[in-house]
């Protein structure tokens, strides 16, 4: 079982992929393995703590070290909206890995909400319109992207757009 990543972007010699949560159960090792295998490097879950554990990936930093996969946890509450200041940080941090060659992949729950909100933020934070953004990633995950208006107009309105920093970092 290989798991379902959807590749969202090429930005410079890296790749901005999204997806659903991974498998649990006896299908979880698989799923880890199987996203080295896809030529991820990093992966960046959106899931709360409490809301991780109950999905049964309480071990998921560890199934990403044992596969050499990097790993980083930035936890926004199920349909809410992230810190700013934070998450222009993160998602700035991103923009360059992937500009550099990571196969970064993120996820929440379903891959849409919270997901589609910051995979939209890396694509702003590369030059792109907001809209023009979540097009694009509601075209590679097949559905609409993100789950509401309140993440849309975040988009819209809290990532500062500073193409000029992120660039400077090659």
């Amino acid at each position: 079982m290989s798991p379902t990543i959807y590749q969202v972007k090429k930005i410079q010699s890296g790749m901005l992929s999204v997806m659903a949560m991974p498998a649990t159960g006896k299908h979880i090792e698989n799923e880890f393995f199987g996203l080295k295998r896809l030529g991820v490097s990093k992966v960046v879950c959106l899931l709360e703590w409490p809301e991780q554990c109950d999905l049964g990936l309480g071990a998921e930093q560890e199934y990403c070290e044992k596969y050499g996969l990097e790993y980083e946890s930035f936890p926004i509450p199920d349909m809410g909206l992230p810190d700013t200041g934070p998450a222009n940080r993160l998602l700035d941090q991103l923009a360059n890995e992937i500009a550099n060659g990571k196969h970064v992949v993120i996820h929440c729950r379903a891959g849409i909400g919270r997901t589609g909100m910051m995979a939209g933020g890396i694509l702003v934070k590369t030059g792109m319109s907001p809209a023009d953004a979540l097009k694009l990633i509601s075209l590679a995950r097949g559905v609409q992207v993100p789950d509401t208006g309140e993440q849309v107009q975040w988009l819209s309105g809290q990532v500062s757009v500073n193409t000029s920093s992120w660039l400077l970092h090659f």
